[in-house]
């Protein structure tokens, strides 16, 4: 089995009532350690790669994931083998030629070790601040207007970003997007190499692509997080996409008729081989320590944190599933989901810096001294 760790860096501290941490560069240099040294010891440890979500504006020191993809070069330079990648970027929002220039440029330069992941936005301090000359705000699944428009965003973004990473020239014009834009454009390099037909008869442009084309063909592995959105998820399956999902146990009554509806949409679009390990991942909150008293302390301050920044406006996020247990609590649960699901990709939900290295550093070295190590023979 594969294990990817969804890596949440913090600027500040279990028990700290410090103002702005997020801006303090001092904090944020020690955070950005934090992190490389527990990635480094990851990949030690057996973990396959790792992964970060994208917030901007993030002042009061929680999730500082201010640009994954640097975070993602960072990480690369100090790992021989470990993946990087996002889970995910804003595709809605930001400018997407920007953002598949930028993924196919980072994996040239990790040797083809990215995978990309995408999502819709779902805080609108940023995303509205972001997007705000698109006229797009955080994505709310309510069928709004507003929540309808970033999901046309997000539709758009996508088919633009993977025709430039795999034609050899694109030409789209959109609701949100024009590429390229209809410039008048004399250039002899253009009309030597430029490709077929680029330039029409008004010497208008009409095509063109973006430097490099991703080393890994077609493109990078593409994952987006899942909740309980059908609608995505068969957008996702259709395009070749695997979804990560962290829903509790309570939820997975609907996974059935999620993965039913996921290969139906893989196969409409003539995927016909894709199977359930092709479109779903599933994911937990590593908080395992090497006692039952040290699990009970992390878990402790986990709840408290998850209740202050999480479960709380605007987000509201449910807390999905815990992997709180002995070694062979875990081991059981994540073989019976993997048998039950017929699966073999699992993401590790794990904070950073937030509750102490050593608690931090124990979990990982659990996790895969107990379970990793075991499942994996």
């Amino acid at each position: 089995m594969k294990f990817k760790i969804l890596a949440i860096p913090f600027a500040r501290q279990h028990g700290e009532d410090a103002q702005l941490a997020g801006r303090d560069p001092g904090r944020f240099n020690k955070m950005m350690h934090t992190l490389r040294d527990q990635m480094v010891l990851a990949e030690e440890l057996g973990y396959e790669g790792f992964c970060l979500t994208e917030h901007h504006m993030q002042v009061e020191g929680v999730e500082c994931t201010t640009n994954p993809l640097f975070w993602n070069m960072y990480i690369a330079q100090h790992t021989k083998n470990f993946k990087v990648g996002q889970l995910g970027m804003n595709l809605t929002a930001m400018n997407p030629i920007t953002t598949a220039e930028n993924i196919a440029m980072l994996d040239h330069m990790t040797g083809g070790r990215v995978f990309a992941g995408f999502s819709r936005g779902n805080t609108p301090r940023w995303t509205a601040t972001m997007g705000q000359h698109l006229d797009i705000t955080s994505a709310e699944s309510d069928k709004s207007e507003a929540d309808q428009r970033n999901r046309r965003a997000m539709y758009e973004n996508w088919r633009l970003i993977k025709s430039l990473w795999t034609d050899d020239l694109t030409e789209h014009q959109g609701e949100f997007w024009n590429f390229p834009s209809n410039v008048e454009w004399e250039f002899n390099p253009t009309k030597l190499w430029g490709g077929d037909n680029p330039v029409d008869e008004n010497k208008v442009l009409r095509k063109s692509g973006i430097v490099p084309r991703p080393l890994q063909q077609p493109h990078p592995k593409v994952y987006a997080p899942f909740s309980y959105s059908m609608e995505t998820a068969r957008f996702w399956a259709s395009e070749g996409a695997k979804m990560v999902s962290f829903v509790t146990a309570d939820k997975e009554e609907f996974m059935p008729v999620i993965l039913e509806q996921c290969l139906a949409a893989a196969h409409e679009k003539g995927l016909t081989e894709t199977t359930n390990n092709d479109v779903l991942a599933l994911g937990g909150h590593l908080l395992m320590g090497k006692t039952p008293e040290k699990t009970k302390q992390y878990r402790g301050m986990f709840d408290e944190l998850w209740g202050k920044a999480y479960d709380a406006p605007p987000y509201h996020v449910p807390l999905g599933r815990v992997w709180d247990g002995s070694r062979q609590q875990v081991v059981d649960q994540i073989s019976e989901l993997a048998e039950r699901y017929q699966i073999d990709e699992f993401f590790v939900w794990h904070h950073v810096n937030y509750f102490g290295d050593d608690i931090e550093q124990e979990a990982l070295i659990e996790f895969s001294e107990g379970v990793i190590k075991q499942v994996n023979g």
